[in-house]
């Protein structure tokens, strides 16, 4: 079993309360492993890794984690690899609750994966819920609906990427992030303005920042290893 070397299984909520948003490099091939293995300047900048369970081979991550890691096996409708069944999913996340410092559940698996979310509270796990839309931006009335669905289902943290459209679904996924809400939101944009949309939407309050490790995974995202600078060089100390 993986497993974090001391102090790494920290509260991501604890870190998230120290100012600028937290820059997560994703790992889903082969070639975001290599990088985390050799450590050093591959790593500059970077606050936790997100780890695909869905893309990944159990039996190739490594036994010490260099950062907190938020782990996640993804719904096949909703960008997840391999067609995981529920309870491959439920089986690969429930084992990540001993190593990592965070869980993302997709938000319409919350109830069917309940026990999980339970257990990861239990263990002082971070509980992230997600949606992912790779079409288009929901209203605001819909992203406030599913914000108080994931607050009701134990969410720490609500994650939303969407597709982007024009600028009124960028205007809509900032007035979202930007306004009250019953659960911290974490909002990003895909498709050709999704790297600009990650900037503003860091500055209006997403307390991460998703980048690649390796190769990029969908439109709009920026190497994790430029997204430190970039956001140092955009957002007020």
């Amino acid at each position: 079993m993986p497993r974090m070397k001391r102090g790494q299984i920290k509260s991501i909520q604890g870190l998230i309360s120290a100012g600028l948003p937290l820059v997560v490099g994703t790992l889903h091939e082969r070639t975001g492993l290599q990088r985390i293995r050799r450590g050093g300047s591959a790593l500059s900048g970077l606050d936790l890794l997100e780890v695909r369970l869905d893309c990944l081979d159990r039996a190739a991550l490594p036994e010490d984690w260099p950062l907190p890691v938020i782990a996640t096996a993804r719904h096949p409708d909703e960008g997840g690899s391999n067609c995981l069944s529920k309870a491959r999913r439920g089986a690969l996340l429930q084992d990540a609750v001993f190593w990592s410092a965070a869980v993302d559940v997709e938000l319409r698996s919350a109830r069917a994966l309940a026990p999980i979310i339970a257990e990861a509270h239990q263990h002082g796990r971070t509980v992230i819920l997600s949606h992912h839309d790779f079409k288009a931006t929901p209203t605001l009335k819909s992203l406030r609906s599913l914000a108080a669905k994931a607050a009701g289902s134990g969410a720490d943290l609500f994650k939303v990427a969407t597709f982007l459209r024009d600028r009124s679904d960028l205007m809509t996924l900032i007035e979202f992030q930007a306004g009250s809400s019953p659960v911290p939101v974490v909002a990003m944009g895909m498709g050709n303005a999704g790297r600009f949309s990650r900037m503003v939407l860091a500055g209006f309050g997403a307390p991460l920042c998703y980048g690649w490790l390796g190769k990029p995974q969908v439109p709009g995202q920026w190497p994790a290893a430029e997204l430190r600078s970039l956001l140092n060089g955009v957002l007020p100390a």
